[in-house]
C-alpha cells in the first residue's frame, strides 16, 4: 500500500470516527435535536477533497495542513451549532420552572423524548424539535436553543 493511499485511508477511517462520535452525542445528550445536515456534506467534501489530492490533482494547490483543517470544521461547526440546553439539563429547567415531582423516563419509546413543532423563527444547526417531557399527566416543551419551556394543553404522544 502507498503512501498516498495510507493517507486516504486514515482520512476516511478518521472521518467515520468522527461521525460516529458527533452521532453519539446528538442522540444521547441532544437526542437528536441537532440537525447533521451541514456536517455530512463538510465530511463528504473533504474526503473528495482528500482522495483528489492522493491521486495528485491537488497536490500543488493544497498542503496537508490545509486539508488538515478541513477536521475541524465538522467540530467547530458542531460546538457553534449544538443547542445551548441538553436533554438533562432542559429537564432540569421544567423542575424548576414548575412544581412537579418527577419527570417520566422514555426509556424504550425514546421517540417520545422529542417533538416535532412549527415554527416561524429559523433555527439554524437545530431541527423544528423541542424537548418533551411528562410529569405528574402534565405536558411540557423545552426549546433546545433558549430554554423556554411551555406547558402543553394536551399530550402530543397518545
Amino acid at each position: 500500500m502507498t503512501k498516498s493511499n495510507k493517507f486516504f485511508l486514515y482520512t476516511l477511517v478518521a472521518t467515520l470516527l468522527e461521525f460516529g462520535i458527533i452521532v453519539w452525542l446528538n442522540s444521547h445528550f441532544y437526542k437528536g435535536v441537532f440537525d447533521l445536515s451541514i456536517i455530512i456534506p463538510v465530511m463528504t467534501v473533504r474526503v473528495v477533497v482528500v482522495y483528489n489530492y492522493t491521486k495528485g490533482k491537488l497536490k500543488k494547490q493544497w498542503e496537508k495542513k490545509a486539508i488538515g483543517l478541513f477536521f475541524c470544521v465538522p467540530i467547530i461547526l458542531f460546538l457553534i451549532g449544538k443547542p445551548t440546553y441538553t436533554f438533562e439539563q432542559a429537564k432540569q429547567l421544567v423542575y424548576e420552572s414548575h412544581d412537579i415531582s418527577t419527570i417520566v423516563e422514555y426509556k424504550e419509546e425514546s421517540y417520545r423524548n422529542t417533538v416535532p413543532i412549527y415554527t416561524e423563527e429559523i433555527r439554524f444547526f437545530i431541527n423544528n424539535r423541542d424537548y418533551h417531557y411528562e410529569a405528574d399527566n402534565r405536558f411540557f416543551l423545552v426549546n433546545p436553543r433558549t430554554g423556554e419551556v411551555i406547558e402543553m394543553k394536551q399530550p402530543y404522544w397518545h
